[in-house]
């Protein structure tokens, strides 16, 4: 798939080409009426804290929803860029522009290589099969009808990786949403270019929905080029009183050179230079879905919903592995994988008499099978690199692997009075792996089989109900867990050292799942202080205990299970919505994520953030002027195991301009409006120097664009 395709597809949705308009709604619409009208009233109904809908005031856990309208007034471009503005979430970045995000939620980060968090697609797993890390470009925000953010452990609802939260991406407009579009069209410094449209409504009386989405930037830093492209859409097959059917496609591909990290000194020689050890580093990506999705109603009261998700994808490229600051090791990977997930899931109301209640039964099942094969590129310092060619070497490993999946999950919620909401659920997973060695690699193969159960138990208190105030308090406690990657099991990567036996893999297939017990505490106030100005007040504490922590051992050189830590937090914010399309939010986020073991028990986890502010001011009228302005500071990250250097804090500021002319919006951007020099990550020289390696930020950054939105 082309550019010119691609934005074909983007002048397409934006003139009019409709969208699937269906909801994840659910039965339990009737439960969330009980809990309170005016509360429907000043709040949304969520679906992904449950796998059903609620009040989003009356969840028992920690629940923020992004409506496209919110979406739509923020200074952000990306998924991630709007994350950066929800409390609990450290977006940290190893681009300058930010376009390559990794998320540090509740303490707990993967540093590049995996993700602690669920990202789904209208509740379908996102998640690459091989090392559980989320493509952020996969889906452009014109597309998204809203962003619902679960934090904490989820994993009794969506089982492996919800330890630290879940991000559904929700395409899908309400029933009865009539037409709509929306595009938009940017440009700017440094080679900037995004194109992207989103359309829905009817085709032919059926429900259709079509976008498309096209990206380019030469990079703030030398060696910092990238590209993506995505087309996506849907249609609904059947449509009726007893059920719907409905089929979505997306095709995706991406290009992206790595600079790589910067030494100190290279940092503050120039925050434009690409790193001489990564030279050879670019990536190829493409990512073909397909889903099958419908519900049905059998009896009163009762409905059945299921997706079946057939992907394909695949990878090449070059990734540079520093072995020390000065000395590198980049080879080549080949990789392709095919998945199927599906899911069936069943809503029974009234399952008991004489109280509210629902129950929702259902099943998850994947199915995942990958080819993997390396080539070696160069290995030495930075006059080998200079020296060599970049051309790849005969494959020295290579190797098939699978991985299946089976759970089965339960929730029962109840109101026994109309103020309490009790839920009680739980969820048991299977995960099965095995990887064979196929020429030339040797050596027999390897299996795994890993089973984990995760109960969870909430209460919500509706303490506060008048005609212009609801207030509820809530508190929850569960299990969750995380498996190992396939990477981690298996991933044949031979990493070249200067003793016997001269090469080691990473890998290490008697890994076994870490997991978490947690307990959280919260409260949700929403207030209509005039008849055109609501306030949303949201605080959450919580404790999550992790054991069999999964961790890179650097005298073993392989991941290990050698980790116990403690994860403290507080998440506060405030939101503000006005008339004339105004807004503003606050939030505070504490994220103190301490090791409980070895030499470094009571420190700070590396790289993680502390301490995150965030700010958002907004007014964007349909006629005349707009302004929408974000603030980001970020304080205590510690770069080392032992917490002996710190990363610097920083703030960044970003703005907005637009003019309103009806249907159509000028636009023009400013990212690091105050042309901050820092750093959002980095991590210390695996040889034991001393000296850090860390990821620059950009300078100011200008871009214009045209928008519009009905």
């Amino acid at each position: 798939m082309n550019r010119h395709s691609i934005l074909a597809a983007c002048v397409a949705a934006a003139t009019g080409f409709a969208p699937l308009a269906r909801a994840q709604g659910t039965p339990g619409d009737s439960i969330a009426r009980r809990d309170s009208v005016r509360a429907h009233k000043l709040d949304a109904v969520v679906v992904t804290a449950e796998r059903a809908s609620a009040p989003l005031a009356a969840s028992a856990a920690a629940v923020t929803r992004l409506s496209a309208a919110e979406l739509r007034r923020l200074p952000v471009a990306t998924v991630a860029g709007a994350l950066e503005l929800v409390p609990g979430i450290a977006v940290l970045h190893s681009d300058a522009l930010g376009d390559a995000p990794r998320l540090a939620i509740r303490g707990f980060y993967g540093g590049g290589e995996t993700e602690y968090v669920t990202v789904l697609l209208d509740g379908v797993p996102l998640t690459g099969l091989a090392t559980g890390q989320v493509n952020w470009d996969l889906v452009p925000l014109a597309a998204l009808d809203a962003i619902e953010i679960v934090r904490g452990g989820a994993s009794a609802a969506y089982g492996d990786a919800a330890v630290g939260g879940v991000v559904n991406l929700i395409t899908r407009r309400p029933a009865g949403a009539g037409p709509w579009r929306a595009w938009r069209v940017e440009g700017g410094e440094l080679g900037t270019i995004r194109a992207g449209g989103a359309s829905g409504g009817s085709v032919g009386g059926r429900a259709a929905s079509l976008f498309g989405d096209l990206r380019g930037s030469d990079g703030y830093r030398a060696h910092e080029r990238r590209g993506s492209g995505t087309l996506g859409g849907s249609i609904e097959l059947l449509h009726g009183e007893r059920g719907t059917l409905a089929l979505s496609a997306l095709e995706h591909r991406r290009t992206f050179d790595d600079p790589g990290p910067l030494t100190g000194t290279e940092f503050a020689a120039s925050r434009e230079a690409a790193s001489p050890l990564f030279r050879f580093d670019r990536i190829e990506e493409r990512v073909h879905r397909l889903t099958l999705d419908g519900s049905a109603r059998a009896l009163a009261g009762t409905r059945l919903t299921g997706y079946l998700t057939g992907e394909r994808s695949t990878s090449d490229g070059v990734r540079t592995v520093p072995l020390t600051a000065q000395f590198a090791d980049a080879q080549a990977r080949e990789v392709g994988s095919s998945r199927a997930i599906g899911s069936l899931q069943l809503e029974r109301m009234g399952i008991f008499a004489g109280v509210a209640n629902r129950l929702v039964i259902g099943a998850d099942l994947s199915a995942g099978r990958l080819r993997s094969a390396y080539r070696p590129v160069v290995t030495g310092d930075s006059a080998a690199f200079a020296g060599a060619s970049g051309d790849r070497g005969d494959v020295t490993a290579r190797g098939r692997g699978t991985r299946t999946g089976v759970a089965g999950f339960a929730s029962w919620e109840a109101t026994p009075v109309e103020a309490l909401r009790l839920t009680l659920g739980g969820r048991v997973d299977r995960i099965a792996d095995r990887f064979t060695p196929e020429a030339p690699s040797t050596g027999d193969g390897f299996h795994s089989t890993h089973v984990a159960g995760s109960p969870r138990a909430g209460a919500s208190l509706r303490w506060l109900n008048t005609a212009t105030q609801t207030g509820h308090v809530y508190a929850s406690a569960g299990r969750s867990f995380k498996a190992p990657t396939i990477d981690q099991l298996f991933d044949q990567r031979a990493i070249p050292i200067p003793f016997p036996p001269f090469s080691v893999s990473t890998s290490n297939p008697e890994l076994d799942p870490q997991y978490g017990k947690s307990i959280e505490a919260g409260l949700y106030h929403l207030a209509a202080l005039t008849p055109s100005l609501r306030a949303r007040l949201a605080l959450s504490a919580y404790r999550i205990d992790m054991r069999d922590e999964l961790d890179f051992d650097i005298a073993q050189f392989r991941y290990v299970n050698i980790g116990r830590s403690r994860h403290d937090g507080i998440e506060a914010g405030l939101s503000l919505d006005g008339a004339r399309d105004m807004s503003a939010s606050a939030s505070y986020t504490l994220q103190d994520a301490t090791s409980r073991n070895g030499d470094n028990s009571g420190k700070q986890l590396k790289a993680i953030p502390r301490d995150v502010w965030a700010l958002s001011v907004a007014r964007s009228p349909a006629r005349g002027f707009g302004i929408a302005v974000t603030a980001t500071t970020v304080r205590g990250v510690w770069l080392d195991d032992a917490n002996t250097r710190r990363l610097d804090p920083y703030t960044r500021v970003d703005l907005r301009a637009s003019y309103g002319l009806g249907a159509v919006r000028l636009t023009a951007g400013v990212r690091n409006l105050l042309d901050r020099s820092y750093a959002t990550t980095g991590y210390p020289d695996p040889g034991g120097s001393g000296e850090m390696l860390l990821y620059p930020a950009a300078r100011r950054v200008l871009t214009v664009g045209l928008e519009s939105r009905r």
